[in-house]
């Protein structure tokens, strides 16, 4: 058996829950159905694509300042920040 380790925010975490609770599973179980289908299709098991309203200027663009560390812009969301920082 592997482990499989992800990081989402607490409040994404909160909702993820919720929701699959509300569809009588796990976040567990409901991983496990997304990779069985993905290699059943051998890809993934919905087409990708951006949302009608994406902003393509929301891009992050971070910088590597003079100590050869990673900075990101000042508007950058508290999750990016968190994992950034934490992984």
């Amino acid at each position: 058996m592997a482990t499989i380790q992800i990081t989402v925010s607490d409040d994404e975490k909160k909702r993820i829950d919720q929701l699959f609770k509300n569809l009588g599973m796990t976040i567990s179980s409901a991983t496990k159905i997304f990779y069985s289908q993905s290699l059943h299709d051998n890809g993934l098991p919905f087409r990708p694509r951006m949302n009608k309203n994406f902003d393509k200027k929301a891009a992050i663009t971070p910088t590597i300042n003079d100590k050869g560390e990673l900075v990101l812009p000042a508007d950058v969301p508290e999750d990016v920040k968190d994992w950034v920082e934490n992984g």
